[in-house]
Formats: C-alpha cells, sequence, structure tokens
C-alpha cells in the first residue's frame, strides 16, 4: 500500500492512501457463485487454509508469484478483496499440505457439478487432451504417494527436464474444464483414457455423452471397453493401422469417391476456400466401428508446405556432412551412416531422401627423408578410404505420400453424420486453447516448489484457475451473443476482439485503483473515490453482470 501525503491550507494534513483493486472484483463473482470457499473449508477442515488457496487462485489468475512473494503481491490490494492480505508463505504451505492430504477427488467433483449447475453447462459432448508440465531440479527425493516428477515425452520439447502429465477434460459448451488428473512424467497418453472416462461417467451420472479425443485414444482394447458400457467417441484412427494401408491403395488406383461436406473460408487466408470432401461408401475398423475418410483442401497445402520444408532442411544438414573440412563432422562411414539417419529422423523424412554412403580411395605422398624435395628425393604413396555420402529426393515415394496429403481418418462408434462426427472433433482446437491458458496465461512454469506433493496440491489451484478463467470468458461471449454484438473494442489501442479472452479482461482492468483519504494514517475514511471508468470497462462490467458499485 502506497501512502502519499498531502498538505491542505498549509496546516492540516491529509493521507491519500491508494488501494489495487485489479481484476479482483471480477473474480470474486465466480468463486462465489459456485461456493468456492464454503468446499474448500469443508475438505480442509479450516476455513482460513480454504481463504488462503483462493488467494492464491487469485494470485495465479491475475499474476503468478512464487509462495514467498504472494504476500507482498497482497499488499498492494484492498485487504477486502483478499481476506485482510495477512497470509504469510507458511500459510500458504500449509493450505497445499492440507489440500494434498484431503479427498480431492470429491472436492472437484463437487466443485464441477457445481460449477454447472450454475452455469448451466452442457455436458454432452467431452474432448479430452494432456500435456506435460516441465519443472527444474533434480527433484531425487519424493513423496511416494504424490505424482513422480520423472522425464518422458516432453510436450513441452524438453527431454532434458523431469516433468508431470497433466490430463484435462473440457465441455463442448464453451470448453468448460470439467476434470483434471495428473500422472507421473512418464505416463503416455494411451494409457489414460479407460480411467478418464469411467470418472467422467461417474461425474455425469450417465455413459451417453460423446467422448472427443486424438490417436491415443484409439487403442482397440479401450475402444471396445466404452463401446460394451454404451459409451460414445470421436476419435482420428492412426495411420499405423492395416485399414489406413488399404484405404491408401484404393486412393492410390483412384477408386475412391470423394462427396462435398460443407466449405468455408480458411482461417489462415480469407481469400482461399477450405473444402471438406468425405469419402463415400461405408468404411469399418477391423473392431466394426465405423470410419470417415475426410479431405480438406487447406490440409492437404500444408501437408504438402510441410514436407517440403522438412525435405529441404534435411538435404541441407546432410549436404552439410559431406564437408570434410568441418572437425565435428564424422570421419568414419559407420558414424557418418548414424549421423545421417539421425537426421532423416529428426526431421521425419525417411522414406523421400535417398542416402548412399561409400568409400572413395584418396592418395597422398610423403616424403622418406627430411629436408627440401630434389631430383632424388624418394616419396611413401599412402592410400586412405574416405566415406562421402550422397543424397536425392525419392520422388517415387514423395508422389505416393501427396496422393494422402489433407486426408485424415475418424472413427466413431455413434450414428452421427459425417458432418457431425467432422464438426465434433473440429473443437479439439479449443481444447488446445485451455492448455496455452495453463502454460501461457497462468504461467504454469516453473514452479517455485521443492516437494512434489504441494505441486500435486498446487496443480488442483491451476485446474480451479483455469475453471473460474474459462467460466468468465463463455459469460462474456454468452451475452454478447444475447444482445447481437459481434465485437467489443478490449484489445491495446482499442482494436476489436470478436472472440474476448480472460486475459483480455484482465488486461484492461489491471491498473483500477480506490483512492482513500483520511486525516491520518489509518484513520477513518474522510472520502473515497475512483477514477472514471473508461467506455469498454463499463461494457465489461455490465455484461458479466457486475455492478459498477465495485469500482467506486
Amino acid at each position: 500500500m502506497f501512502i502519499i501525503k498531502i498538505q491542505m491550507h498549509k496546516q492540516n494534513k491529509f493521507h491519500l492512501d491508494h488501494l489495487t483493486l485489479g481484476a479482483l472484483p471480477l473474480i470474486d463473482p465466480f468463486v462465489e457463485k459456485i461456493g468456492l470457499v464454503g468446499m474448500l473449508a469443508d475438505a480442509l477442515g479450516n476455513e482460513r487454509y480454504a481463504q488462503a488457496l483462493v488467494v492464491l487462485l487469485k494470485n495465479v489468475m491475475v499474476e503468478k508469484d512464487a509462495l514467498y512473494a504472494v504476500q507482498e503481491w497482497s499488499g498492494q490490494y484492498d485487504p477486502t478483496l483478499l481476506f485482510g492480505a495477512k497470509f504469510g508463505d507458511d500459510t500458504f504451505a500449509r493450505s497445499l499440505d492440507r489440500l494434498f492430504d484431503a479427498d480431492r477427488a470429491s472436492l472437484l467433483t463437487r466443485v464441477i457439478l457445481r460449477a454447472v449447475e450454475a452455469y448451466e453447462v452442457d455436458l454432452e459432448k467431452i474432448h479430452q487432451d494432456t500435456t506435460s508440465v516441465s519443472v527444474t531440479g533434480a527433484y531425487a527425493s519424493q513423496n511416494k504417494k504424490a505424482v513422480q516428477l520423472k522425464r518422458g515425452h516432453s510436450k513441452d520439447h524438453r527431454p532434458d527436464l523431469k516433468q508431470l502429465v497433466y490430463e484435462l477434460s473440457v465441455s463442448g459448451d464453451g470448453a468448460i474444464p470439467i476434470h483434471f488428473k495428473t500422472h507421473d512424467g512418464n505416463k503416455t497418453d494411451d494409457t489414460v483414457h479407460w480411467d478418464n472416462w469411467q470418472a467422467l461417467r461417474s461425474l455425469i451420472g450417465r455413459s451417453d455423452f460423446l467422448y472427443v479425443a486424438d490417436s491415443k485414444l484409439c487403442v482397440s482394447k479401450t475402444l471396445v471397453k466404452i463401446d460394451r458400457e454404451k459409451g460414445r467417441f470421436v476419435t482420428i484412427m492412426p495411420r499405423t493401422r492395416a485399414e489406413a494401408t488399404d484405404f491408401q491403395e484404393k486412393v492410390k488406383v483412384c477408386l475412391v469417391r470423394w462427396e462435398k461436406v460443407f466449405a468455408k473460408r480458411s482461417s489462415r487466408k480469407s481469400s482461399r476456400i477450405d473444402l471438406y470432401e468425405v469419402a463415400s461408401g461405408i468404411h469399418q475398423m477391423q473392431e466394426g466401428f465405423r470410419i470417415f475418410w475426410y479431405r480438406s483442401s487447406e490440409k492437404a497445402r500444408r501437408d504438402w508446405e510441410s514436407r517440403e520444408e522438412r525435405i529441404s532442411l534435411a538435404l541441407g544438414h546432410l549436404e552439410a556432412l559431406a564437408d570434410r573440412k568441418k572437425k565435428k563432422n564424422p570421419k568414419t562411414e559407420a558414424a557418418l551412416k548414424r549421423k545421417a539417419q539421425k537426421i532423416l529422423v529428426r526431421f521425419k523424412v525417411e522414406p523421400w531422401i535417398h542416402v548412399q554412403t561409400a568409400l572413395e580411395q584418396e592418395e597422398t605422398f610423403k616424403q622418406l627423408t627430411r629436408g627440401r624435395a630434389d631430383k632424388s628425393t624418394a616419396y611413401r604413396k599412402i592410400i586412405r578410404f574416405i566415406p562421402r555420402i550422397t543424397c536425392g529426393r525419392n520422388e517415387a515415394a514423395i508422389s505416393a505420400s501427396e496422393i494422402m496429403d489433407g486426408i485424415f481418418p475418424l472413427a466413431t462408434n455413434t450414428d452421427l453424420t459425417a458432418l457431425d462426427v467432422l464438426e465434433a472433433y473440429k473443437f479439439q482446437p479449443k481444447l488446445e486453447k485451455r492448455h496455452a491458458l495453463l502454460k501461457s496465461g497462468l504461467c504454469v512454469a516453473p514452479i517455485f516448489l521443492k516437494k512434489n506433493d504441494r505441486i500435486e496440491a498446487l496443480m488442483f489451484i491451476y485446474f480451479l484457475a483455469q475453471l473460474i478463467s474459462s467460466l468468465l470468458e463463455r459469460e462474456l461471449r454468452k451475452q454478447m451473443d444475447e444482445r447481437g454484438m459481434k465485437q467489443i473494442q478490449i484489445l491495446p489501442e482499442e482494436r476489436p476482439s470478436t472472440n474476448p479472452t480472460t486475459a483480455q479482461v484482465l488486461r484492461v482492468f489491471h491498473a483500477r485503483v480506490r483512492h482513500i483519504l483520511r486525516p491520518v494514517p489509518g484513520g477513518e475514511a474522510l472520502q473515497t473515490f475512483s477514477d472514471p471508468l473508461t467506455t469498454v470497462q463499463r461494457q465489461v462490467l455490465e455484461l458479466l453482470r457486475v455492478p459498477a458499485a465495485a469500482y467506486e
């Protein structure tokens, strides 16, 4: 809290307190509507710890700090917005310990059901995906009852760091997070779906919701289990299955007829039309589930560009291996082959590039005696075999791959139409934006904690932050739709946004401050006032149904 002394009438001294409000008055209605503090207090058995966790949640949403810095951060704000703002880092640490020991599964269920009921979230479609959260440090000693931080397949492209796997499921209505789970860092995606589907069935209370996930769901055992339990799914079928090879052969000999599904303007270039087609006829997996084969004109363009770029980069690296002047280049044929193979694997171009290595004979001559050479000088011929590499494009393989550009298969056990299945799967990028919110918006890493059990508890707080952020975003967009507002000038320089995000809303209110005039420091308030609200701030408050008095 910053205090500025001003002198009036040369005798009386007054003190002007500046208390930051920021976006906290926007967050409070959502926290209160789902009764978050009360549910946390019941689960932890301590209201003060529950309040501390909500303060952590607000800090994560507004300006993430390490535990030891949260007290300093909260000191800038109006204490009434942070339960008095008298929390030390020990309190935050103990509250995380208490949360780890609590029945978090039951707590999660109560929170989600309350949020779904309060905001009327439709749970007909559920989308699932995982991401990795990297951590720094050795973490040699870990609580065996908590998530294990290990090296695994890093989606952050940091295989050198330990990580945990964060699994998230969201609704098809506004991408509201409705379930999450943290897994050990070496957990693979194909092993999580059955348990996740069962958890969702228990949460929702029925099994006929549509479960949408990526190709890691397409495991025969998992699909059959979900189908036997009357579950419904949509997933992308991996190209490694025999059904994909058979279909590619049909495409190669022109035995596939394509029918238009729909067309729309390209999201990347509005001057182009993205045409979606589906292969006519009935196509099935070996398990008997329906396959829809789609072809997108824009995806075909992206596939071609991606392949050509990777081929070009790989050829450049392979040609660099032929330069004998570079000291780091391999000097033996075996080492050269290994290096070349690594390049092919790195750029995923093994079928499209020919690579050959051979030993070429190189002759040199060396004097047998010292001194300046003359007509009588004798020489010894030295023969060395130098490994050489030659590479080039495999045009036949490239042409064979081109026929599958833009084509992708979706598998389902439902009776949905080709258009409905496609639209269901095309919602997956909205889930990926929730992962982006976790990593970029909420800045989940780095994690300033030494104990893995506290890290697991902290991930629960991050899920709650995702939940509140998503509800705020959904409510704002919903109100815009109901009022026929196509955009709002919420971006910097008053530029319009058709799909405002929580991050944009928080930015607009970040600098809001309340001024309190007092006769002496800590004295009774003589007058309370604040800067006038801007037009966009008033619009946001009205759309979120937050009274303007919260900022006055």
